[in-house]
């Protein structure tokens, strides 16, 4: 049965990592992809984060926050740059595939994280209980709705519940210097997650006074390599891109996080994983304190959250991941030893022991298809084509916009750099005042201003502009139409238009054919 329940694991980890790569977005366009992507690029090239030369040229007011994009804010420690929202930690470890393999193969890396997260959630739950239940847990997470959700964009949240789970590994196998890495590693990647550590740390304590210094030792120099970053990036070891801790954190958020989370959770993956809190008593009692030590994980993951700023998406489930993971673990434990281990009762005649085993089968995949068809109904495999257009709209600005142009962009301004390989403007913080002395000042100084917008953002522009600008009226046609989203308007278009000059259109779907996409160079 320990073989079976490999294979099932080792199936469950690739088809996950499949999914990862078949589904895939291949797009940092939004504020967190295009910051992890940014950064990771910014590493690979020795550099501590992104710059622009622009901005210590430019004459309007606010230079360095019209040249920061989304995902990013002004850098306190250098005039000429811009820091990371997001933690760089999950970018460092992008850099050395970004540096081997080229910018395209860090879309592979949270789909490799995913196979990883459902191998060691197998491990965790075989050393919990038995082989069968770790198959149930592996299963169990390949097709939970939140893991499918994320495993196909370029985001850290698998990568961070991947490394808790290798702590926990790491732990109940009395690996601590392994423990110690990987729980560096995690608070590199995810910082806010620091009283895991905590968590963690006390256990090894317990078990063993001289292991826990070695658990330290193994997890101390990414701690410092954490305050070293935001030094470098924020102006001082204790700050974030986040904002300060009064603001993320409060008790008011309890209630409403509580509620919400309690709801997805169960909406999502059943009421199953709550079975996690009975673990500690269906286990046996020499596992007993491992049961205890991921239900502290569990309560400490979910009390992080609990007081952290509400959000009103089920998708911000991804949170919880490393508690989710868990729960997993022990609710398929409880489930190994009450059922599979009464099948593999000497007492037990073979056909209880069948019927006992088909029943542990057919709850895994009764699981896993109640996971994969909310993850559908979810978009989970559909996410290719809502992020696809900062894809395509990089790719038009890269192939068809000259190598000097400068454009002006808020919501793609991570794609225009990323993909388009283009310096962006966002116009949001461009004074309402300058976008024609702004546009007049890039033109003659050997720049092609261009200006991208998403239809929906067309509205804003010229709210914010249209008073005060001729061009901010954008009443001529668009240069480039993408993917029936996206409109890139060339300034120099609006006098001829005026003149009476017919200006064409012309209308692209860069990715038409490709649908589940591909790591096409950016």
């Amino acid at each position: 049965m320990r073989l079976a329940s490999r294979l099932v694991a080792l199936a469950a980890a690739a088809a996950l990592a499949t999914t990862g790569v078949l589904y895939g977005t291949y797009a940092a366009g939004g504020s967190d992809s295009s910051c992890y992507a940014l950064m990771a690029e910014s590493f690979a090239s020795g550099r501590l984060q992104p710059s622009s030369p622009l901005i210590s040229r430019v004459p309007w007011p606010d230079a360095q926050k019209t040249f920061t994009p989304g995902g990013f804010v002004p850098s306190q420690a250098n005039p000429s740059a811009f820091a990371p929202v997001c933690a760089p930690g999950f970018s460092i470890l992008l850099a050395p595939v970004v540096k081997v393999a080229g910018a395209g193969a860090l879309f592979y890396v949270t789909p490799a994280a995913g196979a990883v997260l459902v191998w060691l959630t197998y491990v965790a739950g075989a050393t919990l209980a038995v082989p069968a239940a770790g198959a149930m847990a592996a299963v169990a997470i390949a097709t939970s709705p939140a893991v499918l959700y994320q495993i196909v964009q370029p985001m850290n949240d698998i990568a961070t519940t991947a490394l808790w789970m290798a702590v926990f590994v790491g732990l109940i196998s009395r690996r601590f210097l392994a423990a110690g890495v990987s729980c560096g590693v995690a608070l590199l990647v995810r910082p806010n997650l620091l009283p895991l550590a905590v968590v963690a740390s006390s256990f090894v304590l317990l078990i063993d006074r001289k292991k826990a210094v070695s658990f330290g030792i193994a997890a101390l120099p990414f701690a410092v390599i954490v305050l070293w970053l935001n030094a470098g990036l924020y102006g001082g070891p204790f700050r974030s891109g986040y904002g300060s801790l009064d603001t993320l954190f409060a008790l008011a958020f309890f209630p409403t996080n509580a509620s919400r989370y309690s709801h997805w959770l169960i909406e999502t993956q059943t009421p199953f994983p709550l079975l996690a809190f009975a673990a500690p008593f269906a286990v046996d009692r020499s596992r007993r304190p491992i049961a205890w030590l991921a239900l502290a994980l569990i309560v400490t993951t979910l009390l992080i959250y609990f007081f952290y700023t509400p959000f009103d998406d089920w998708s911000y489930l991804r949170f919880l991941l490393p508690a989710l993971a868990l729960m997993l673990v022990l609710a398929s434990a409880v489930v190994g030893r009450v059922v599979w281990g009464a099948a593999d009762s000497p007492s037990r005649s073979g056909l209880r022991q069948v019927a006992a085993a088909a029943a542990v089968c057919g709850m895994t995949i009764a699981l896993g298809v109640f996971g994969i068809r909310t993850a559908n109904t979810r978009f989970a495999f559909t996410m290719h084509a809502l992020e696809q257009r900062y894809r395509s709209a990089g790719s038009v600005v890269r192939e068809q916009l000259r190598p000097d142009s400068v454009v002006l962009s808020v919501w793609d301004s991570g794609a225009v750099r990323f993909h388009g390989r283009r310096e962006a403007l966002v116009w949001e913080g461009l004074d309402p005042a300058w976008l024609d002395r702004g546009v007049e000042w890039l033109g003659s100084h050997g720049y092609r201003p261009y200006i991208l917008v998403e239809s929906w953002e067309e509205a804003g522009f010229r709210s914010r502009f249209g008073n005060q600008n001729v061009l901010g009226k954008l009443d001529w046609p668009p240069k480039y139409e993408v993917d029936r989203v996206v409109r890139i308007y060339d300034p120099e278009d609006r006098a001829k238009y005026n003149r009476g000059e017919h200006v064409i259109t012309q209308y692209l779907w860069p990715f038409r054919r490709n649908p589940t996409g591909s790591p096409a160079a950016p």
